[in-house]
């Protein structure tokens, strides 16, 4: 996967899957990553580190977040800031956790963070895997699997992200709240029109 914060135009970030973010500078890649989380993430299958979102204030706040699948196979969404004294470089010490999601199967993890055009975090998290959704998870609104969420990743209320209240199913005591849109097999990618 490959992005840009917001109002950047020259330098890229590769995420590559075994674990690592790459700054390309001025076409050249950097010798040090940007993030090594390579020692945390599980790469069978559809596994690994999946993408890269930065807020849309990322200039000011330098907060940004990873998707990945950790050791045991999980979804990880991770807060960072990047260091102080090297904007090309993250702080491993501002690591916050915003959302762990268990995976049943090394297939369909979805993985795709993106801030659409209201702010707010959308990730695609897909069905959990196997073949033909033998859990049913898609169609299930107590789970995220299958899914698209939204969510203002910062913390309130002793949570560590915020549901907006125009979430459809914000009001819904038997479904997530997190949830945007369902029924998905595997949202790995998506975009904004």
């Amino acid at each position: 996967y490959v992005a840009q914060p917001p109002g950047e135009n020259e330098d890229l970030y590769v995420v590559e899957k075994e674990g690592r973010v790459v700054v390309v500078d001025d076409g050249s890649p950097r010798r040090e990553p940007f993030l090594d989380l390579s020692g945390e993430v599980s790469t069978g299958s559809e596994q690994g580190l999946l993408s890269i979102a930065f807020a849309p204030d990322y200039e000011r706040s330098g907060r940004f977040y990873v998707d990945f699948t950790d050791r045991g196979g999980d979804t990880r969404i991770q807060e960072y800031r990047r260091a102080e004294d090297d904007p090309l470089r993250a702080d491993p010490a501002t690591r916050r956790e915003l959302l762990r999601i268990e995976q049943p199967f090394e297939n369909h993890n979805g993985g795709l963070l993106l801030f659409g055009p209201d702010e707010l975090m959308y990730v695609g998290a897909g069905d959990g895997g196997s073949a033909g959704d033998p859990m049913s998870n898609g169609q299930d609104l107590s789970t995220l699997l299958g899914k698209i969420l939204r969510i203002d990743p910062t913390p309130g209320g002793g949570e560590p992200y915020r549901v907006p209240n125009s979430n459809p199913f914000a009001g819904d005591e038997d479904a997530r709240r997190e949830i945007y849109s369902y029924g998905l097999r595997n949202p790995w990618r998506f975009t904004f029109d």
